[in-house]
This record gives C-alpha cells, sequence and structure tokens, in this order.
C-alpha cells in the first residue's frame, strides 16, 4: 500500500506567514502535534509543532545533551514562561518551522512511514514530487489505522 492510500488529504496547515500565536491556537484548538508549513501557492515548506513552539522558550544550549544539573538559569515560574512566549508569538512561523522535516511521496511505501516514525515519532508530509506542493499528511494514527484494519 502507498502512502497515498492512507494519508489525510488536504490537512490544516500554516503558511509561512503566519505567526506563532496564530499556528499555536490552531495547533492547541485540534489538539495536533504538528502542522505543515506551506507557501502562498501551496508548496511543502516545514514542519511546525508543539516541540518547535515549546523549544522557543528553553534557550539552545539548554537542549544540547543532557544538562538537567546546570539549567538553574532557566526560568521556573509560569509567568516568566508566558513572557517568553510573548516575545516569540509574533514571530512568522517560517522563521522558525522544521525545514529539514522529512518528507513522503504518494507513491512511497507505507511500511517507509512507519520506518520513519519509528526514528522520528513525528507527523509526515506527502509532497508531489514535481511540484512541491503539499498533498496530504500521514500520521502514525493513519498508519496503525491502515494496518490493524481487517484485509479489504
Amino acid at each position: 500500500m502507498s502512502c497515498a492510500a492512507i494519508m489525510t488529504a488536504d490537512p490544516l496547515t500554516a503558511r509561512e506567514t503566519d505567526s506563532v500565536a496564530d499556528a499555536a491556537a490552531a495547533l492547541i484548538a485540534n489538539r495536533y502535534i504538528n502542522l505543515p508549513v506551506v507557501d502562498g501557492e501551496g508548496r511543502f515548506k516545514g514542519m511546525f509543532g508543539i516541540y518547535d513552539l515549546l523549544a522557543l522558550l528553553v534557550p539552545r544550549v539548554a537542549l544540547a545533551g543532557d544538562l538537567l544539573a546546570n539549567l538553574r538559569f532557566l526560568p521556573d515560574d509560569p509567568a516568566e514562561l508566558r513572557k517568553l512566549f510573548a516575545q516569540a508569538k509574533a514571530r512568522h512561523v517560517g522563521e522558525v518551522c522544521d525545514r529539514a522535516a522529512v518528507t513522503l511521496h504518494p507513491d512511497t511505501p507505507e511500511v517507509e512511514a512507519i520506518r520513519l516514525f519509528c526514528r522520528g515519532h513525528n507527523t509526515l508530509a506527502v509532497v508531489a514530487p514535481e511540484t512541491g506542493k503539499l498533498v496530504g499528511i500521514v500520521s502514525y494514527w493513519d498508519a496503525i489505522a491502515a494496518v490493524t484494519a481487517p484485509p479489504a
């Protein structure tokens, strides 16, 4: 089976020019982990998700390695975290999305999507190879539903 057979077509997206605040609101309202990011013509540009959002609240140095013992410089105050979000919320999603996100093509075998989920635990964009346009996403829910469905 191909990714085209199991993907969610025409998924909710964020535009490169959308604010982080708008994308965060869409993630929260829909209980999504990731949103594909597209340009004005619908070409896939990257993924923006809850981990990208949370990373805006933590200095890059804190993300390197296992530094738990040395993180006293990070705020442990909800008001400080909200302040950090307030500083980031006007940024464009295109500035902070994961532009190296792995993509699939409609004819990519389903098993490749499953292999990638085991490596990255992330929603996968399905992109038309000839145009670069987003045609769908494969979530781990899509993949597990296809695997557990009774044979047709």
